[in-house]
């Protein structure tokens, strides 16, 4: 069992985010007897499947009704990098309006994937 502060003092994740993923019952820490929030290995499972959810742009609040699986997350994530993989390998290729045209549109699917989701 680790509390908020060990947390903190091991990985830089702060005290004050780990009460928010509890209050949102993200997580179902507990109170000692001195009345420090207390994470299991089970806890810690899913402080890593939140902070990776939200790397590919899950809210917390979505997070509450639905937690994708570390394997959904993890496959989501590999989509990503091809995706990004290959918008880099196209804003080298900016030398004809049909390249501008092709960055535009990779960027365009790309935000609209990723980053509105958030």
């Amino acid at each position: 069992m680790f509390t908020t502060g060990e947390v903190y003092k091991l990985t830089g994740l702060t005290e004050r985010s780990i009460r928010y993923y509890s209050n949102l019952d993200l997580l179902k820490a507990k109170k000692n007897d001195n009345g420090q929030l207390v994470l299991l290995k089970s806890d810690l499972d899913k402080i890593v499947q939140i902070l990776a959810a939200k790397i590919i742009g899950y809210k917390l609040k979505d997070l509450i009704d639905r937690q994708p699986s570390l394997g959904f997350i993890k496959n989501d994530m590999t989509q990503m990098i091809v995706d990004l993989e290959n918008i880099l390998f196209h804003l080298d290729l900016t030398d004809s309006e049909e390249n501008f045209m092709k960055n535009i549109k990779l960027l365009q699917n790309y935000n609209t994937r990723y980053l509105r989701k958030r």
